[in-house]
């Protein structure tokens, strides 16, 4: 349990259907472990100014409640807090009925009308005529042949290693595909490490031959380029090329882009397209629309927040944000609804959803709430 946060705190913020996903979990605990007496006294604090006699109309629903509270809160039928409970749990929930409507939030919480969770470390990796689903994959090598292995790492994310493979068999192209509420971790043969976004593709060779490294990029990608002076690296993304020695960079195509982006953390890239080209340094940003190309100052810190478990939205159009959360959450959003409002906010990618969208709705004075897998503007 958090120390600022007192027990009474929260189980106040329970009764008022305040609780975060975090607070609910932090009082699930605290239940699981009380002390008798220390429990007696939450439940009678909360309760002593609104307890009233149970009706035999209420008897049927109440019984529902227990049930539901026994079999799916509590681990152990006979844990101290039911044995608690048992004598007090009438009263209780019928003040919860009368007092505080907390019925519909039980059942709420016990049966939840959705099953949407963050993303993680999925993806596929398309290899040598053959496919793999790596979030299922245990960690070992998962391919050895003509020099050119491919391990998993207990960490998750998957390592290139060649030793005399020959041409033939380094020059094959694979294919790195995460879905929507998918990432992944790669290092490539040369030793450089990319972090691929949900609803993203990176295409590149087993390994590295010939004057240049080159890689393909659908969505969004960061990357770590290990140095080779003697040959560069190439990024193709949305009709560009990034060419860079050594360095950090961010690139992203998705739809709700302004156009192909480039943000640069560390070291040089020169980016081009057919308007032209241009030479970044750090703290910069490229963005390339069908016939322009344009340069800013960021901080592009924000810009690679994801790789860190962070949603960071720094003056960040509503739609843009729904539809990184829809990716991410692998959810659907009515853009057409969304007021032009922007925000500014920095959100846990582990979070639950509905723990997201109260935030926002907060921070934006609009109501969002998740219906059957879509994220729905409330009138």
């Amino acid at each position: 349990m958090e120390e600022n946060t007192s027990k009474p705190e929260l189980f106040g913020k329970f009764l008022a259907e305040k609780s975060s996903a975090a607070q609910l979990n932090q009082l699930f605990d605290y239940f699981g472990n009380a002390d008798q007496e220390e429990l007696e006294r939450l439940i009678r604090a909360e309760f002593k100014k609104d307890t009233q006699d149970l009706s035999e109309t209420d008897q049927p629903r109440l019984d529902l409640i227990y049930s539901n509270l026994t079999k799916q809160l509590f681990a152990k039928p006979e844990s101290k807090l039911l044995k608690v409970l048992r004598s007090e749990i009438v009263k209780i929930a019928a003040a919860i009925l009368v007092f505080f409507s907390i019925g519909l939030m039980i059942f709420k919480f016990l049966n939840p009308t959705h099953n949407v969770v963050p993303g993680a470390a999925i993806a596929t990796l398309s290899f040598n005529g053959a496919k793999a689903k790596l979030g299922a994959v245990k960690k070992g090598v998962i391919y050895a042949q003509g020099g050119i292995q491919i391990i998993k790492k207990a960490d998750g994310s998957i390592v290139y290693m060649t030793v005399n493979a020959d041409a033939t068999t380094a020059s094959k192209l694979n294919t790195l595909e995460t879905p929507n509420g998918g990432e992944y971790r790669i290092t490539l043969g040369d030793g450089s490490v990319v972090m691929l976004n949900a609803g993203s593709k990176l295409i590149f060779p087993m390994d590295f031959r010939g004057p240049e490294r080159k890689v393909y990029v659908e969505g969004e990608a960061f990357f770590n380029v290990t140095k080779n002076p003697e040959k560069p690296f190439i990024v193709a993304i949305g009709g560009s090329e990034i060419k860079v020695l050594g360095t950090q960079f961010n690139v992203s195509s998705y739809p709700e882009n302004e156009g192909t982006e480039a943000t640069l953390l560390e070291g040089s890239i020169q980016f081009s397209n057919t308007s032209g080209k241009v030479v970044l340094i750090p703290n910069q940003q490229v963005i390339a629309g069908y016939s322009t190309l344009n340069v800013r100052n960021v901080s592009a810190e924000d810009f690679s927040a994801w790789t860190k478990g962070e949603f960071l939205f720094n003056d960040t159009p509503l739609a843009v944000v729904m539809q990184k959360l829809a990716r991410w959450y692998d959810v659907e959003v009515d853009l057409t609804v969304l007021p032009q409002k922007n925000l500014y906010m920095k959100i846990s990618r582990r979070a639950d959803i509905d723990e997201v969208l109260g935030n926002i709705s907060k921070a934006t004075g609009l109501e969002f709430n998740l219906k059957a897998n879509k994220i729905v503007l409330e009138e």
